[in-house]
């Protein structure tokens, strides 16, 4: 699905070509409207949402992060995102991307900007970063109704490249590594079970990864993070399942596959056993919610 096609869902077809380069790019400023669905979904595209006015609420993945003003999050691809709350003044500005957008800057793992938005999605902008967020827009606003321009995407990818590699080097210096080995520990394990949770759901598994006892990853995961190791497997597991179900017309079959669960049954009794609902009655329930 392209980009636009993407965005359409959520702001419609109004004045979507004035935003919009080559299915590549979209700048959306202050829209008194949603662009992220309430619901859990698994992201498509690189999307940085920048707090202008009021507060915000939304969950990356398992984390639920704030947004004030001058705040700032970012969305990889494949990461699971909820709406969770907006004031009435909440105003933002986005910037939609897609993955082959993002390939084209070649800015790969500069300051680990990749790893660090990862862990962390959510900064605050101080002064200087926030000018040079400001006149970037400006920049890119300035650009996008110049159709004409045959360099137009060129310059739009040059601009966007100084702006991430600084934003890089901002959230490098302002991220210092100073965790604890429980904590690099957790946030190692948490890591693992994000990429292998649709294959392993098995705590065993995730121990002799690292080369440590069930016993012991059980006991720093719950003390570091405050839930149970098992648990945030259950949590990535469950929330992918939620996304599907609330995002598509996929049957409980196709999803219990997708998650490679032995058979749509055992996909029931597990979400069951963590929800207190089966998956279509939760379909069924949060849908009918919607409609009313």
């Amino acid at each position: 699905m392209t980009l636009s096609k993407l965005l359409e869902q959520f702001i419609g077809q109004s004045n979507i070509s004035t935003y919009l380069i080559d299915d590549y790019f979209a700048i959306i400023d202050n829209p008194k409207f949603a662009i992220l669905p309430n619901h859990p979904y698994r992201n498509p595209l690189v999307v940085a949402v920048y707090c202008t006015s009021g507060e915000g609420k939304g969950r990356v993945n398992t984390n639920i992060y704030d947004l004030q003003c001058h705040s700032m999050m970012i969305v990889l691809p494949g990461q699971i995102t909820e709406l969770i709350d907006l004031s009435d003044d909440f105003r933002a500005t986005y910037i939609i991307m897609s993955e082959e957008f993002v390939s084209s800057l070649g800015i790969g793992n500069t300051f680990s900007l990749g790893s660090i938005v990862a862990a962390s999605p959510k900064t605050v902008l101080q002064d200087r970063a926030k000018e040079a967020f400001e006149s970037y827009i400006s920049m890119c606003c300035n650009l996008i109704p110049v159709e004409k321009n045959p360099n137009r995407l060129e310059i739009l990818q040059l601009l966007t490249k100084a702006f991430f590699l600084g934003l890089g080097y901002f959230l490098h210096d302002t991220n210092p590594k100073t965790n604890s080995r429980n904590d690099e520990l957790t946030t190692t394990f948490i890591k693992l079970v994000e990429m292998n949770y649709t294959k392993h759901r098995e705590l065993n598994f995730y121990a002799e990864q690292l080369n440590i006892t069930n016993k012991h990853l059980s006991r720093v995961v719950k003390q570091t993070s405050g839930k149970s190791a098992m648990e945030w497997i259950e949590k990535h597991v469950i929330l992918d399942a939620v996304s599907q179900l609330l995002s598509s017309n996929v049957s409980v079959k196709e999803i219990a596959y997708r998650l490679n669960f032995p058979s749509q049954s055992c996909f029931g009794k597990y979400f069951y056993r963590v929800v207190g609902v089966s998956p279509s009655v939760y379909r069924e329930q949060h849908r009918t919610q919607k409609e009313g």
